[in-house]
């Protein structure tokens, strides 16, 4: 009777451990998930706010262009330092101080323009110290989710991120666009500052104990870091491969949208402000269409077979594009029309929808592949890998604008890029995400071995 009455106890203190750990992991998820919709929605509103701004203020596409250059300058610089912070300090801290900077420099831009003091090099400068910290903020955000969430729920956690973020960005551009349209940037500006504040006091209440090591930071001891994250990276097969695919992609897609749209948008066909926000919310819309499809139908599909289809289908997407944004075709459509608005959103949602077969997959891929104590810096460097081009296609992108008609940029990019999808896809950029061995860890020494062939990590159920 004592044996059994103490394994009933045993039994119950397990059950009660176990509910314990669930109800902690619901917690944190979902103060994570409020503290991002808040900040995503907030950026949103700014992100379809600031082009028009500075279109509005001084309709050139080389200032569009060195704007978007300085929201990148701090990814190449600050990029894998910035992994390397995330991967020695605590990531919850991390993020909480973060939001608070972005805050009050943006509500210091607010109370700028309410005093008629804002100009585009307060605006480039204030951009450039946000897009640091922004550098900072990720690696160790993207790298805090699989500390607070189980392995077998991740695809599902990331899924439900990605689905936020899409919610995050249908609403911010457009209430941007009606916010920048019927009062203003400093509107936009108070807007967003206040979200980034709201975002850092919903991530205080996260419960998270750091798991990487505690040791002082020195540039020598940085450096060690970045190259033990380089090793890391060079012993995943294809990822290499699929970073320098990402690399021209971005060159030609990343650089199109960020630059040469707005100035379509705004300069070419005349949408409003409201019809661009609009349109910026239809790709996500998409986005998050895309999400629910592979949560519910899609989930025990191949990640390579769905990257395949997603890169193909997107590619198709984007030459779409190019077509319609000739001149003979806006005419054709009205112009800034609510028919030909129709048109081009249309191409957004599809493209939307079968972008998230592509980040999804290979979102859960880097969480799973990559030990806690490696994974802010490898988020990092293979975030600076694949955005690094992006500056420079801004700035050639911004300056034909004054120079070349927009819809041969459009077919320029388009073109590229189909020609970069076709290349990789011919020669196994997609391997990255079949079955693969593992890779160990050397705690003796920090250097990363490759391991003998091992079993994937199941895929978790859908109901999960």
């Amino acid at each position: 009777m004592i044996y059994y009455a103490r394994r009933n106890e045993n039994a119950g203190r397990s059950h009660w451990s176990r509910g314990a750990q669930v109800e902690r992991y619901q917690r944190n998820f979902w103060f994570y998930l409020l503290g991002r919709l808040v900040s995503l929605v907030g950026s949103g509103i700014q992100q379809v706010a600031i082009p028009l701004f500075i279109l509005d203020l001084t309709g050139s596409g080389t200032i569009m262009g060195t704007f978007v250059l300085v929201s990148n300058i701090p990814r190449i610089i600050f990029g894998p330092f910035a992994g390397v912070i995330g991967d020695r300090f605590n990531r919850k801290k991390i993020m909480v101080n973060m939001d608070l900077a972005r805050g009050l420099i943006i509500l210091s831009l607010a109370l700028m323009a309410s005093i008629d003091g804002l100009t585009v090099g307060i605006l480039l400068v204030a951009q450039f110290f946000v897009s640091a910290l922004d550098i900072v903020f990720d690696p160790a955000t993207t790298a805090m989710i699989p500390d607070i969430v189980p392995d077998q729920k991740l695809t599902r956690a990331n899924s439900i991120i990605q689905g936020v973020n899409s919610v995050s960005y249908i609403i911010g551009p457009a209430l941007g666009g009606v916010l920048y349209g019927l009062f203003g940037i400093r509107a936009v500006f108070l807007a967003n500052g206040v979200s980034f504040i709201a975002s850092a006091i919903s991530e205080m209440f996260i419960t998270y104990r750091q798991t990487t090591r505690r040791t002082r930071m020195t540039i020598k001891s940085a450096l060690v870091d970045i190259k033990e994250g380089l090793a890391f990276l060079k012993t995943v097969r294809g990822l290499l491969l699929l970073l320098s695919f990402a690399m021209l992609t971005n060159f030609f897609i990343s650089s199109a949208f960020a630059v040469v749209f707005p100035f379509f948008a705004r300069e070419v066909v005349g949408f409003s402000s409201r019809q661009f926000g609009f349109l910026q919310s239809s790709w996500v819309i998409g986005i998050l269409l895309g999400n629910i499809i592979l949560a519910a139908f899609l989930s025990k599909k191949s990640p390579e077979t769905l990257f395949k289809t997603g890169v193909s289908a997107q590619m198709g997407g984007f030459m779409l594009l190019g077509v319609i944004a000739a001149p003979l075709f806006i005419q054709i459509l009205g112009g800034p029309s609510w028919i030909y608005f129709s048109v081009i959103a249309s191409i957004f949602l599809f493209t939307g929808a079968y972008n998230a077969l592509v980040n999804t997959p290979l979102m859960t891929a880097f969480h799973r592949r990559t030990p806690t104590e490696y994974r802010s810096r490898v988020f990092s460097v293979i975030a600076l890998l694949a955005q690094m081009t992006v500056p420079l296609g801004a700035m050639l992108f911004g300056v034909a604008l004054d120079y070349v008609q927009v819809h041969w940029l459009f077919i320029v990019a388009a073109t590229g890029n189909a020609a970069a999808t076709i290349v990789f896809l011919s020669i196994g950029m997609s391997r990255f995400l079949a079955p693969v061995a593992s890779v160990e860890v050397s705690q003796k020494t920090g250097s990363v071995e490759p391991g003998a062939a091992a079993e994937p990590a199941p895929e978790p159920k859908s109901s999960a």
